[in-house]
């Protein structure tokens, strides 16, 4: 809204100095109302195409950052998803695994990664009500979570690998 405003008030001025030139012009010949209010309406009309173009560009932006959030919630909750089957493939293994020992840090690491991933989901629930153009601190806070969840059972995999 303040960069319509901005706007119109840039055209309110162009509208001014081309009634002004008008007016210098006007030194020369003569001039009549007529060609005035020729002026001001080809003025008005095109501080009018001026508005709608804004309008337009504004809600095309809209549309454009909703579905960039869109397209990021996916591919936040798609990776979710792979975040949940690869912690129960991580279960899987550390049950045949022969070392207890490991078995007690790697459940341990499973839970706290559990509870990390269950704050993400949270923050993905709580993203709904969240407007477009605040949603890029947002979505670098959930993704920087999801990578670091990613990265943390990429060691615990290692480390089943290992033993």
């Amino acid at each position: 809204m303040k960069k319509i405003k901005s706007f119109l008030h840039t055209q309110k001025t162009v509208l001014l100095v081309c009634m002004c030139l008008i007016a210098l012009g006007s030194c020369n010949k003569n001039v009549t109302q007529q060609d005035v209010k020729k002026e001001v309406e080809d003025a008005q009309e095109a501080t009018s195409e001026a508005q709608e173009e804004t309008q337009e560009a504004i809600e095309a932006r809209e549309e454009f950052t909703m579905d960039q959030k869109n397209e990021q919630m996916e591919e936040l909750e798609q990776r979710s998803e792979d975040i949940d089957e690869r912690i129960d493939e991580l279960k899987k293994t550390a049950k045949k695994s022969s070392n207890q020992e490991a078995v007690s840090d790697i459940n341990s690491a499973i839970e706290e990664l559990e509870d990390e991933k269950q704050e993400v989901n949270e923050k993905l629930q709580e993203v709904e009500s969240i407007s477009a153009e605040d949603w890029s601190d947002t979505y670098e806070e959930i993704n920087e979570a999801v990578s670091r969840i990613e990265g943390e059972i990429e060691k615990i995999s290692e480390s089943l690998t290992d033993n």
